[in-house]
């Protein structure tokens, strides 16, 4: 049976979780488009429901979705292309969409050992920005991420299409920052910030094996509490007018900087 009422319960069920309070409540999210509910399937999500419009689909798409329920055995529900638009305003005409169950660790049961950078995120608030940061923090071979504080949501639309699928394979932590600064302690981690108004160039440092880099909010940066837990503040230089990177750029900087001294150190690139 195709569903063709965007007012049917289990269609407006799904259409809640555009919203935050939903997703929290429920621990769901919405996962939209081919080619993310393929990265989804690939990494072993935990999918909840498969949304699709057969009008949509290629006699391709429908082989590939036909193994992903293969695999996953998912149950799948059915809508016609208006209802589809309802569900995923903004990728609804690929005719694919899914439910699945964010995935969170806890504080306590994160390690960090040689080789590991976890980014730590002092309130960011833009969707976008987090799950490009997400996604940069994926072609470095970061460990995952920590959101500190009052974080935006990593399983909002926008961050998990700005994450191009690597939300399903980043590590994701919630804590508090009196969490961050016992686990700090717990495990001597080296925890490296980085702020416009410090002297320290970022690339004038050697980064330890292990650490993690904390990075602030797009309007003010590290906050007070963030800025209490860095061994060491590094900056980006700038000469324009602008006083400060967009914190996705910022982020991709360091640790793109941190990735290469690691490989000049295994002698993969020129020191």
């Amino acid at each position: 049976m195709v569903i063709s009422s965007r007012t049917n319960s289990r269609v407006k069920r799904i259409r809640r979780l555009l919203s935050r309070k939903e997703r929290d409540r429920t621990g769901l999210f919405l996962v939209e488009g081919f080619q993310l509910v393929e990265e989804a399937a690939e990494t072993g999500a935990d999918f909840v429901e498969l949304i699709l419009a057969p009008e949509l689909l290629s006699a391709q798409s429908s082989r590939i979705i036909a193994s992903i329920q293969a695999r996953t055995n998912i149950p799948s529900l059915e809508v016609t292309p208006e209802v589809m638009k309802s569900i995923s305003p903004k990728h609804g005409e690929q005719g694919i969409a899914a439910v699945a169950r964010q995935r969170w660790e806890r504080m306590e049961d994160i390690g960090l050992s040689d080789g590991t950078c976890w980014v730590a995120l002092d309130r960011i608030e833009l969707p976008g920005s987090l799950g490009t940061i997400i996604r940069v923090c994926d072609a470095v071979g970061a460990a995952g991420v920590i959101l500190l504080g009052d974080s935006t949501d990593p399983y909002d639309p926008a961050s998990v299409r700005a994450s191009l699928g690597a939300i399903f394979s980043q590590r994701l932590v919630k804590a508090s920052f009196e969490e961050f600064a016992a686990w700090k302690r717990q495990q001597g981690a080296f925890v490296v910030g980085a702020s416009p108004g410090t002297a320290r160039d970022y690339r004038a440092i050697c980064y330890p094996s292990a650490l993690v880099l904390a990075m602030g909010s797009e309007r003010v940066g590290l906050s007070p509490e963030g800025k209490t837990v860095c061994d060491v503040m590094v900056r980006i230089p700038m000469v324009g007018r602008c006083e400060s990177h967009h914190v996705a750029v910022a982020t991709a900087l360091v640790l793109y900087e941190i990735f290469n001294q690691r490989r000049a150190a295994k002698g993969e690139t020129p020191c």
